[in-house]
């Protein structure tokens, strides 16, 4: 299913909970603040074996909040899974229940996870996210590579003045451990951050010209267009960045609906006011052609940029 610029659906980014154990400065909600009770485990199932079908994808990402609060999150993984109709499962989380529950994850049948890491610095890591759980954060990921999950992708938001100059060594780190790592630009948009200006301007970096400069030293680079167009930079020491900077190209790239925990489907990060509840379609008992006209209104909602 394809929206009215021409790009077709590819993936879906679901959001199994809004509850989170960290307070992060940086956080965005997924773009979305829940109006009503987190969908059951069988709405999450149902919900993603239609959306399978009728946007014939086989890729999914499942969220928060943080999805590893959720206590059914191995359920969630297994229910899916055994549908048979998605081929890369894959989760970011805060890394901060992973140690206990990366190997059953693997074993339920989510084949990669992507991590947040602020900082390699405790007391920075603290400041950020409001907890001082650097180290086990750090055994989650030591885990979830121990337990077979590839790739591992470390999330890093560029933050100045707090975390900026550790980027050589999250580089490294990566690089030295085996994992990618994605930079992410600060974004203005979403509620959570658009509503605190003054964070923002204090806090942006352009990573421009940090782009322009891994790219320098790269000896190769690709583009994912599936994924929003970012760039894949390697480096000569083995290591891998993505960068993740908001802006048209980034929305020219889109391939993503997103599922909020109480099942508004909704088609940007930045507009989830335009989504629309699937939740009701599954409790009327809806046929799975209604199902279809109600993805496919919210797909053709979707803007060529936020």
């Amino acid at each position: 299913m394809k929206d009215k610029c021409e790009r077709e659906i590819k993936h879906i980014r679901f959001s199994v909970t809004d509850k989170c154990n960290y307070n992060c400065i940086y956080c965005d909600k997924e773009g979305f603040i829940s109006k009503s009770e987190e969908l059951t485990v069988q709405e999450i199932t149902e919900i993603c074996r239609n959306l399978a079908i009728v946007l014939n994808l086989d890729k999914i990402k499942f969220t928060g909040g943080e999805p590893l609060c959720r206590k059914e999150i191995v359920d969630i993984i297994r229910n899916v899974k055994d549908l048979n109709l998605y081929l890369d499962m894959s989760m970011t989380t805060n890394g901060h229940f992973l140690a206990d529950k990366a190997e059953e994850l693997y074993k339920a049948g989510l084949n990669r996870i992507n991590i947040s890491l602020s900082s390699l610095n405790p007391a920075v890591y603290k400041e950020i996210t409001g907890k001082d759980n650097l180290n086990r954060v750090l055994k989650g990921i030591k885990k979830a590579k121990e337990v077979g999950f590839n790739p591992i992708k470390i999330n890093f938001v560029v933050l100045k003045g707090l975390n900026d100059d550790e980027l050589q060594d999250m580089i490294s780190f990566t690089a030295n451990n085996e994992l990618v790592l994605q930079l992410i630009e600060l974004h203005s948009r979403s509620d959570s951050i658009g509503k605190h200006k003054d964070f923002y301007d204090k806090s942006h970096v352009d990573l421009s010209q940090i782009t322009k400069s891994l790219e320098e030293r790269a000896i190769g680079v690709k583009k994912r267009g599936n994924m929003q167009n970012r760039k894949i930079i390697f480096l000569p020491d083995g290591g891998i960045v993505e960068v993740i900077h908001p802006g048209h190209n980034f929305c020219m790239g889109c391939t993503k609906l997103r599922v909020g925990c109480d099942g508004n489907l909704f088609g940007c990060l930045y507009q989830a006011e335009t989504g629309k509840n699937i939740r009701e379609g599954l409790q009327n008992h809806n046929s799975l052609s209604q199902f279809k006209e109600a993805v496919k209104q919210v797909v053709e909602s979707r803007e060529p940029y936020y």
